[in-house]
């Protein structure tokens, strides 16, 4: 079951508008009801429910090693592993030209970095497909599938266009447009074809070089804040274990100090309790409390007889 948190919605778009009208290239001359026919193809519907019609980061994957890509190349001495950035989960198109299609990221890098771009609405989806020259006009043969570009041709569904005819896109002799695939010897191409088949490997390798370059920063910047919320729970706490020290301390001067009074007020009080005490027991023994007679306070300085 695919990841909800990693799916499209339903990203829709006509092939007969593409949204722009002064940049982008003009699709009046393709056979759109071709087109419509290789989208819907069987071909392409079970690739599409076997999970296996995957999309890249860019087209320059597919121009410099074909439609289908080895998992792995060697560029420049070094093992460039070409990941897949999503799956596409749905595709149809109507007699319309209205296409409707869903798309997963895959959990790797590749498809983190064109989650982020979807999400950030930077770029879209742009379609792959071959094709060939009928006269003045194109006719598409094959499907592929996406890939994720920056400059989509189509605007109004934030993807799809992108037909392999423009730079770097060598013509087969039965009129075939195609790109360079992983079986091409650069050694036998043309001057021209093999610059272009160098400066596609050199912009895969950097397109890949940045994506991993940003989940290394993207996770480093994650462990620092890791490391900072830690630092700051450590910091609460210790406020909080020298705010509860300096209360215990408080609480315990505060119990060794008494109320302070006067001698004579401690003695009224013990006599007070004293008569108070007699007097219960007097009243326990039945016995009536005795009068005392009250003395005169005064100095007796002589006396006589």
């Amino acid at each position: 079951m695919a990841d909800t948190a990693r799916k499209t919605k339903k990203i829709k778009y006509n092939l007969f508008e593409r949204g722009r009208q002064h940049s982008g290239k003009n699709r009046a001359n393709v056979d759109m009801k071709e087109m419509i026919n290789q989208i819907n193809h069987p071909r392409v519907q079970e690739m599409i429910k076997s999970g296996t019609l995957y999309g890249y980061n860019g087209h320059e994957i597919r121009r410099r090693y074909g439609m289908f890509p080895p998992e792995s190349v060697i560029i420049d001495g070094k093992v460039v592993y070409l990941e897949s950035a999503f799956r596409t989960l749905e595709s149809y198109a109507d007699k319309n030209g209205d296409v409707t299609h869903v798309s997963e990221f895959l959990d790797n890098a590749a498809g983190e970095h064109a989650r982020k771009q979807y999400l950030a609405r930077v770029g879209g989806f742009s379609s792959a497909q071959d094709y060939r020259r009928s006269g003045l006009g194109l006719v598409p043969v094959n499907f592929y599938g996406y890939d994720y570009v920056t400059q989509p041709n189509y605007v109004t569904n934030v993807g799809d266009g992108q037909l392999f005819d423009g730079l770097a896109v060598p013509e087969h002799q039965e009129g075939l447009i195609s790109c360079f695939d992983s079986a091409t010897d650069v050694s036998l191409l043309s001057p021209s074809e093999a610059m272009i088949a160098n400066m596609l490997e050199q912009q895969i390798v950097r397109d890949f070089d940045h994506i991993h370059a940003q989940i290394q920063l993207h996770q480093f910047n994650e462990q620092a804040l890791d490391q900072v919320d830690q630092l700051a729970n450590q910091l609460a706490k210790r406020d909080q274990r020298a705010a509860l020290q300096v209360q215990r301390t408080q609480d315990f001067y505060t119990g060794m100090v008494g109320e302070i009074r006067s001698f004579d007020s401690a003695c009224d009080e013990a006599e007070q309790l004293l008569t108070e005490s007699e007097i219960a027991r007097m009243q326990i023994d039945g016995e009536k409390p005795k009068t005392k007679p009250v003395k005169a306070k005064g100095f007796k300085l002589f006396g006589w007889g």
